[in-house]
């Protein structure tokens, strides 16, 4: 790793250690989930911001609480992103198409699961952001189809409203194909 790599990581590992340490943001009222199958589930998931602007994908932890993502989404909506945090397998409003199917939180299901929901929303490649259960299914949807990812972001706790703003400072580094 040359020095200009290491030193542009130890940066943005920097601003995600920021991460940990503010408040969250209070979440405003409830959003609209809408819904999208793909041959295994039927998705809930939140989207805003421009069709045409950089996909990020946000992914919940273990509580399965798309709320915990209002300031972060808000902040990048505002800054041209398209945001869209669906709701894991098991959670919310998504639900097994095959309900004999047996249940799965293996990371490498739900990574399948990313990856299955960004052909369904035609989504080519994107920034993937989580924490927790989330983080770990980023991370497996990356390691799936690294050419599917752009960045990977993932925290150890809930997202704080620092997030966008690694996320920010990374496309401004220039860290993110286009």
């Amino acid at each position: 790793m040359s020095y200009f790599n290491r030193r542009r990581f130890l940066i943005s590992t920097a601003m995600a250690s920021v991460v940990l340490s503010l408040p969250v943001m209070a979440a405003p009222a409830s959003r609209q989930i809408r819904q999208v199958s793909t041959d295994l589930l039927d998705i809930g998931y939140y989207e805003a911001g421009p069709e045409e602007g950089r996909p990020i994908i946000l992914l919940h932890g273990a509580d399965g609480d798309l709320e915990r993502f209002a300031g972060v989404a808000s902040q990048l909506v505002s800054l041209g992103f398209r945001v869209v945090a669906p709701y894991l397998r098991g959670h919310g409003t998504t639900t097994q198409l095959d309900k004999a199917a047996p249940a799965s939180t293996q990371e490498v299901v739900l990574g399948q699961d990313v990856l299955d929901l960004m052909n369904a929303l035609h989504i080519p490649e994107a920034v993937l952001a989580g924490f927790d259960l989330g983080g770990r299914a980023v991370t497996a949807a990356a390691t799936l189809r690294p050419t599917r990812c752009v960045a990977l972001v993932t925290v150890n706790s809930a997202p704080q409203p620092a997030l966008a703003e690694v996320l920010v400072q990374m496309a401004r580094m220039g860290t993110w194909r286009t």
